[in-house]
Formats: C-alpha cells, sequence, structure tokens
C-alpha cells in the first residue's frame, strides 16, 4: 500500500470505510513519515478518524507525533488536547488549551474544549458539588464561546452546566436559544444527517423536560452515528450526568446503549490423544451457530482473545465475517504458538489459524521467547486479553463482556478456560457461556459484583490474576543454582538529580534519602520479596501486583512531601518510578549467594523508569491489564503512549498509574 498524498490517502479510507478500525492501523504501519511531515492534514485526519472509531489511545499516539512536525497547528493541538482529555492528562490540556487562548484564539473549539477540562476537574474533585469552582469556570468557558460564536455545542454545554448549577432560568433560556440555532442548522441539506446537531437537539430538549421529543432526537441520533461509538459514549456520558440532577427516563438512556467490548476464552479442539472429549469436531458447527448468535445479540464490534484451534479460531472468524476489530494476543513466539496449539489439529485448522491473523485488526505478543513449558504463560496472555478488553470499554462507557466455550468443570488449571471464568466472576462482569459438546448456552449472566455462578454443584471460587495473588516467602526459596519461574511485579525506581549532587551531600543522601527510604519500608505493609540498590537506582520485587502499585505510590509520595533541603539535600529532589509485572526466572543465585530474578520482563521494567516524567508512576501494558483484572485494584490507569524504550528495547504502550480522585 502506497500512500504518498492526500487523494490515494482519502481514498483508501473511503475503500475502507466499513472497516476503519483496521484501515486507521493499516495507514499508520505503513505511513512515508518524509511525505507526511510535509502536511499536517495526515495527522489531523488519521487522528479524527481514531477518535471516531473509540480508539482515543491510538489517536494520542498520531497527534503527538504530528504535533512534532507542526508544533503551531491550531487544529492538531485542540485534537490532540481531547485525546489528552480522554486519557486522563487534564493539566497538560488545560496548559496548552490556555496557551492558545492567551494567544487569541477565542473560537468555540478552543474555548469549549477548555471548558471540558475544567468540567472534567470538577467530576474528579468536587464529588458532583454544584457549587465548585471548576464548574464555574468551565460554565463560564462555555458561554463566552456562545456568546462569541452562537454555535451549538457552547450553547448546549453552558445550558446543561446552569442546570446543573441550579440556575434553571438560564438553563432553559439557552436551551431554547440552542433548539432554534439546531432547527435552522437542519434546514441545510447537508446538516439533516449530523449527528451532533441531532444529539444537540435531544439534550436541549431533555433541560426543558421534554422526554419524549429527546427521545425521538436520541434515537435519530444514534441511527446517524453507526459504529461512531465515541460520539455516542461522550453522549451517554453526558446524560448520565445529568441523570443525577434531574430526572431522566431509562428508554432514553438505553437508546443510546453501546454494545459491549467482548473477551473471549475456550477449549481448544480435542488432540487424538485425548480420553475424555471436551471439544470435539462433531459439535464444532453447532458452536459456530451459537456463537454467531450471541454476537449477534449483543451488536459487538470489538474483540479480545487469542487464536488457538477450535474454539477461538471460530470466535475470529464470527467476529472477522460481522466486519468487527478483532485483537488477538499470542502467548509467547509464533511458532511456539502454533506447535502448542495449532498443529496437532491439522493442516486445515493451521490454515484457518494463519487466515484470522492476517484478518485481525492487531496482533500481539504477552511474552518474549518461546513456551518452555511453561503453562503460566497462557494465564499471563488470559489476565492481558482480560484487562485490555476492560480498558477499551471504560473507554467507550460500556460492559466488558466474556463469552466462553466452556465444559463447566472447574479444573483450576493455569492459563485454561476454567481459570479466565472464574477470575472474570470475581469481576462480577457480564459472561455467556456456550456448551463445548453441544453449542447451547448454559449461562448467561449481566453485571452483578456479588453473583457467583454454580456449576458442578459448586460455586464460583473468587480467582485473582496470578500476580495477584501473595505468597509466601518461601515459596521463593532456592538452593543455590535451582531455578524456579513465576509473575511477579517488578518497581524500579531512581532518583532525580542524583548525579549533581555535590562530594559532600553524598554522606546526607545515604542518611537522609536512604534513611526515610528504609523507614518507609519498615512502616508500610507492602514488603518486597526482593530489594537492591546501587547509585541511586532501586529495584524491588514484589509477590503480588497491588502491593507493587500501592508501594509506589507511597514512594511517590514520599518524595513528593519530603522537605528535602531540612536533610541538606537539594528541594527539588524527585523521583521516576516504572512498573511492570511478568514470568521471570528466580534463584539463589551462587555468586552472591542471594535470591534474584532474571529474564526479559526485568529488563522491561527496568527500561520504564528512564522515560518516566519526574514525579509520576509509569506502568506498562501488562501491568495495567493485571491491574484492571483484579478485582481489588483501588488505582487509576491512564494511557500516556507508546514510547520507545532505551537501548533498543523496541516501542510499548505506557500508562500512568495514580490515584482515582488525583487530577493529573
Amino acid at each position: 500500500m502506497i500512500i504518498s498524498d492526500r487523494k490515494s490517502f482519502d481514498s483508501y479510507i473511503d475503500q475502507k470505510r466499513n472497516d476503519l478500525s483496521t484501515a486507521v492501523h493499516d495507514l499508520w504501519t505503513s505511513r512515508d513519515e518524509s511525505v507526511w511531515a510535509q502536511e499536517s492534514y495526515f495527522y489531523t485526519r488519521l487522528g479524527e478518524l481514531a477518535d471516531k472509531v473509540g480508539q482515543a489511545m491510538f489517536a494520542y499516539d498520531v497527534l503527538e507525533e504530528g504535533l512534532k512536525h507542526f508544533p503551531r497547528d491550531v487544529r492538531l493541538i485542540q485534537l490532540y488536547c481531547l485525546s489528552l482529555i480522554k486519557c486522563g492528562y487534564l493539566i497538560k490540556a488545560r496548559d496548552l488549551l490556555s496557551r492558545l487562548v492567551k494567544q487569541g484564539h477565542q473560537d468555540e473549539e478552543t474555548l469549549g474544549i477548555l471548558g471540558r477540562v475544567y468540567k472534567e476537574m470538577w467530576s474528579i474533585s468536587s464529588g458532583g458539588a454544584p457549587d465548585h469552582p471548576s464548574l464555574r469556570k468551565s460554565r463560564n468557558l462555555y458561554l463566552k464561546a456562545f456568546a462569541n460564536t452562537r454555535g451549538n455545542y457552547s450553547g448546549i454545554n453552558a445550558a446543561s452546566l446552569s442546570l446543573i448549577m441550579g440556575d434553571l432560568k438560564a438553563a432553559h433560556k439557552l436551551a431554547r436559544m440552542v433548539i432554534n440555532i439546531c432547527s435552522e442548522s437542519l434546514k441545510e441539506e447537508q446538516n439533516k444527517k449530523d449527528y451532533w446537531i441531532i444529539a444537540t437537539l435531544g439534550e436541549a430538549f431533555i433541560l426543558l423536560g421534554k422526554q419524549n421529543q429527546a427521545e425521538k432526537y436520541y434515537g435519530l441520533a444514534r441511527k446517524i452515528a453507526g459504529k461512531n461509538y465515541s460520539s455516542i459514549a461522550s453522549t451517554r456520558r453526558q446524560l448520565t450526568l445529568l441523570s443525577r440532577y434531574m430526572d431522566v427516563e431509562e428508554s432514553i438512556l438505553a437508546t443510546l446503549q453501546i454494545p459491549p467490548v467482548v473477551a473471549f476464552s475456550g477449549h481448544m479442539l480435542d488432540a487424538p490423544t485425548r480420553k475424555s472429549p471436551r471439544f470435539s469436531v462433531a459439535a464444532v458447527q453447532s458452536v459456530v451457530s451459537r456463537i454467531d448468535a450471541v454476537l449477534k445479540q449483543l451488536d459487538t464490534g470489538i474483540s479480545y482473545s487469542s487464536a488457538a484451534c477450535g474454539s477461538d479460531v471460530l470466535f475470529l472468524e464470527c467476529m472477522q465475517n460481522r466486519g468487527g476489530e478483532t485483537n488477538v494476543i499470542l502467548p509467547f513466539d509464533r511458532e511456539d504458538f502454533f506447535d502448542t496449539s495449532v498443529s496437532f489439529a491439522g493442516e486445515e485448522w493451521m490454515r484457518r489459524t494463519d487466515r484470522v491473523l492476517e484478518r485481525a485488526s492487531r496482533v500481539n505478543q504477552a511474552n518474549r521467547g518461546r513456551y518452555g513449558g511453561d503453562d503460566l504463560l497462557f494465564a499471563y496472555a488470559n489476565t492481558m486479553i482480560m484487562g485490555q478488553a476492560i480498558l477499551r470499554s471504560r473507554l467507550l462507557e460500556t460492559d466488558a463482556h466474556l463469552i466462553t466455550v466452556w465444559d463447566g468443570k472447574r479444573n483450576g488449571a493455569a492459563g485454561g478456560t476454567s481459570e479466565f471464568v472464574e477470575i472474570w466472576e470475581s469481576l462480577g462482569m457480564p459472561i455467556t457461556a456456550i456448551a463445548s459438546t453441544s453449542g447451547e448456552v448454559f449461562l448467561s449472566r449481566s453485571s452483578n459484583p456479588t453473583a457467583g455462578i454454580i456449576s458442578q454443584g459448586r460455586s464460583a471460587a473468587k480467582r485473582t490474576p496470578r500476580a495477584g495473588r501473595r505468597r509466601t516467602r518461601k515459596h521463593f526459596q532456592k538452593r543455590s543454582g535451582e531455578v524456579g519461574r513465576e509473575i511477579v511485579a517488578i518497581l524500579f525506581a531512581d532518583l532525580v538529580g542524583f548525579s549533581k549532587l555535590e562530594e559532600e551531600q553524598f554522606p546526607r543522601y545515604i542518611e537522609g534519602f536512604l534513611g526515610t527510604l528504609a523507614g518507609k519500608l519498615k512502616n508500610s505493609p507492602y514488603d518486597p520479596i526482593y530489594k537492591n540498590i546501587w547509585g541511586d537506582a532501586i529495584c524491588f520485587v514484589f509477590d503480588d501486583l497491588l502491593s507493587a502499585a500501592e508501594y509506589a505510590m507511597e514512594l511517590r509520595d514520599m518524595v513528593r512531601e519530603t522537605e528535602w533541603d531540612r536533610l541538606g539535600l537539594p528541594r527539588d529532589l524527585n523521583i521516576r518510578i516504572g512498573l511492570h509485572v511478568g514470568p521471570v526466572y528466580f534463584a539463589r543465585e551462587p555468586v552472591l549467594d542471594r535470591l534474584n530474578f532474571f529474564g526479559s520482563h526485568v529488563n522491561q521494567a527496568a527500561r520504564i523508569e528512564p522515560i518516566t516524567s519526574p514525579g509520576n508512576v509509569y506502568a506498562s501494558e501488562q501491568f495495567a491489564a493485571f491491574l484492571l483484572a483484579n478485582r481489588d485494584n483501588p488505582l487509576e490507569c491512564k494511557y500516556v503512549g507508546v514510547i520507545v524504550l532505551p537501548k533498543e528495547f523496541g516501542s510499548y504502550p505506557i500508562y500512568h498509574i495514580k490515584r482515582k480522585t488525583e487530577i493529573e
């Protein structure tokens, strides 16, 4: 594919308009940077498309690169700030937009997006208080934009925020003005299918208490949107907010329901050597029919799964035949994956697996290297599938729904379908189970945090991902030279400014910083199983993920809150903290005769810390996925971008870990 100008770029988009989720990634990976660096259009258009199909994180990456080439392009800045808001970086978005306003950009888009920043800040920090300063700031920005432009976007936001603040007179007046503006716009033929005009009419009628008319326009907007889930999510989010301050009929919210993001797990086809049948060739057609029926019922268009022969491949074929977006996660090297999970079923299944991988929207590998007979690599990939589906569903304001082809037996095998189901159940998320022997649905359950299904007379265990389970230190004890493998959480940290310390400050560093750190460790409930410090570098290994995340927060806060100048150290002393989780080798290594950890995941963890912004905690995509797949997680994961890691380690998605009530 050669994209050398606007015409070929737009032509390709037009050809792929029914499969934009895949097309945007194809355009990105095949881009000629020398061509794109000449014109901002490519970045703005691709960023808009990525956001349109609900891929805010991908839009962030595209627009950030665009700004490196076109740092003063106002439209690029606006779109970039929208992606920052959706990924949770409000302060950065506020600062960029405030700078534009000071430069004289008083247009509706700039003022409106800045108003949205303050609205998000209000939502996070105020508990919904209608008299909060951020809410007033937001409404004033929307009012200013509306006064300048008479735009329906700024007008409806000013109206809705007025209602929340209790100013009903202003809310109703603005709503009526917006209805008149939108009605005039709809007289022009090109505007009759404009999603935002129609949705705005729905919101204006809601504010006036005219629910029947509101439902009519929201229904029209939903039809216009099609698979533009990002726009629907935004409208639904606003409507949910309004429902806290006024009556909104359930039927209206149902009109804007977004199909769930699907996670899939299921049994492989029975191997010839299997003694007790679990999923035979004879059951394939009935399972396919049921998968198709469930997908049609859910109307889903986005999925995350692996690609083993049998139910995984059948699911991917059904999704791809529907034109859905399929994200595939392999547990290890493709060649070994075929050897363990495909080849035994014969040439036909190898061809089918190749085909679904070629047609997949994205194929990622959870673990570098080969299988090595260790089933915890399958468990690791399963948690990645869960976490990524949950993260995507949150961006789209919808559910994550598990579809599984399963025999219903709870065997607890690492990386198996049974373990996947039990962890998913512990999260209380929707699930549909299809019997692998008959293709019949034997379990369909909506979201219920307290529910546990009954299967074969046993209640579901409250399972958590392997890196979320506490293990005793004895588990990691080995004789010198013996090697084990386990999924652990790894923290690397580095003191910013250490290299600038004066010679006479090093004793103060040892007593002040390391002494404070030792005290924090002594009093912390989050005790690492391994500790190492060299110079200003810190490496801790934890037996469970939540301990690593919570301790990272404690370490960050310790550095932020300590008055270092009182300890004879620079006042602006800061820290970078990187987190990762993965299957690593551990041993009592013979040189130092102590426990140590080895492998590519240790190396990856070490590469995250240097790219972390000072004073923050960054984590790998794997760590974020494990956090979201853990029912006890109290923290927030916000996307940073695809970052090139040092020492030619490759490019990886990176997330910002913070407390849910913090504004960053």
